[in-house]
């Protein structure tokens, strides 16, 4: 299951919400922190592909 569902799964539908809290906060951090990183990757992958073809353009 996908991380977003997980946090809806485990916030909403658990029986026991306040012993569920730790769980939806760390999946929470993890996806925002997937989020980052495949951004960050991203920049710099078209930083690197910008700098190789603007070289071979002149």
């Amino acid at each position: 299951m996908h991380l977003g569902f997980h946090i809806y799964d485990v916030g909403f539908q658990s029986p026991n919400v306040e012993a569920a809290k730790p769980m939806v906060y760390m999946t929470t951090l993890i996806l925002i922190l997937v989020v980052v990183w495949l951004n960050w990757a991203a920049v710099r992958l078209r930083n690197r592909l910008r700098r190789r073809f603007a070289a071979s353009a002149v």
